[in-house]
């Protein structure tokens, strides 16, 4: 990737290398919103990840399927192939996902690994602490009353 683009363009063009890699995994209404960056109903978490790029997440993995000491990224990843119960959530922040309202930070839900629910997060609740302060990173885990916050 080229150095001096913009996180939004190394993102976009990361996604683009992605589906060219695998032609025909993702379908051409995903692709499309991938690259205008806007997660939707359907996306898988890692379709989200490509469409809104880094994030903050939260993995109960489905007790029928994984130990409950699974790895969540591999939990979270495997929804794309083989979708279970494991209850997940990301938050993300960007002014693609809500245009009109700029730089947001909202969480998307999954049921059965596909998102099920897109919700834009209250500032107050950003003020207050009820949520990470910063999605870009450093990348590391951090812990919370007792919740795992994992920073991807």
């Amino acid at each position: 990737m080229e150095t001096g683009m913009s996180i939004s363009e190394k993102r976009k063009q990361y996604a683009a290398g992605i589906m060219r890699q695998f032609p025909g995994k993702i379908t051409p209404v995903v692709q499309q919103k991938i690259l205008t960056q806007e997660v939707i109903l359907g996306m898988s978490p890692y379709e989200a990840h490509l469409a809104a790029g880094a994030f903050v997440f939260k993995v109960k993995p489905d007790a029928a399927k994984w130990p409950i000491s699974a790895n969540p990224y591999e939990v979270m990843w495997c929804q794309s192939i083989a979708p279970d119960n494991s209850e997940i959530w990301m938050m993300f922040e960007t002014g693609t996902q809500f245009s009109k309202r700029g730089l947001t930070k909202f969480r998307v839900y999954f049921d059965r690994g596909r998102a099920s629910r897109i919700k834009a997060v209250a500032e107050a609740d950003v003020k207050a602490g009820n949520v990470p302060q910063s999605i870009a990173g450093p990348w590391q885990p951090c812990v919370k009353w007792g919740v795992s916050w994992l920073c991807c």
